[in-house]
């Protein structure tokens, strides 16, 4: 797995976990491969049915093709920006962490794995480091307690336990 470091314009890199990092790249060869294949044989087949002069299937597949273009270079992009992060295991939450928490006024208790900002597939547990949830948690050990402002107000975690994420393989 190749990840070239680099860095944003404000000197953070483009960090993400190495499971972020392998979807990325998933995603950006199916890009290229499938969609961008089905994409064509669809354009072709446009071609030879119509006059090309006026025929409104066709030119919406040329858009559709300039978003795949685009879809793919904002991929590329990330791809070779990418840092990938190795998650910490000295306790203290951060990129490719797992943190459980219990919610100080209800006392559920919650896990969160904190990603890069340009993680893929965040929500079912993964939350974004960019997130206020996530940024609230970066940093911070087990037993202190993070206050999270959210739309319907201020929620108060306390932090049960920091330990790295599962890595898939």
């Amino acid at each position: 797995m190749k990840a070239a470091v680099a860095h944003t314009p404000n000197g953070e890199g483009l960090l993400v976990t190495a499971v972020g990092y392998q979807r990325l790249c998933s995603e950006l060869r199916r890009l290229r491969t499938e969609v961008r294949g089905e994409l064509s044989e669809r354009l072709r087949e446009a071609r030879d049915e119509d006059d090309a002069a006026d025929n409104p299937a066709l030119f919406d597949l040329f858009e559709e093709q300039v978003r795949l273009e685009r879809k793919i270079s904002t991929l590329e992009e990330r791809v070779a920006l990418a840092q990938v992060v190795t998650p910490a295991a000295n306790g203290i939450a951060g990129i490719g962490s797992c943190v459980r928490v219990r919610d100080v006024a209800e006392g559920e208790v919650g896990e969160y794995e904190l990603v890069g900002v340009i993680d893929p597939d965040v929500g079912d547990g993964r939350v974004s480091v960019g997130a206020p949830v996530g940024r609230a948690l970066v940093g911070r050990r087990a037993g202190e307690t993070v206050e999270v402002e959210a739309p319907r107000g201020v929620l108060a975690f306390e932090i049960l336990e920091v330990r790295p994420a599962r890595q898939a393989a």
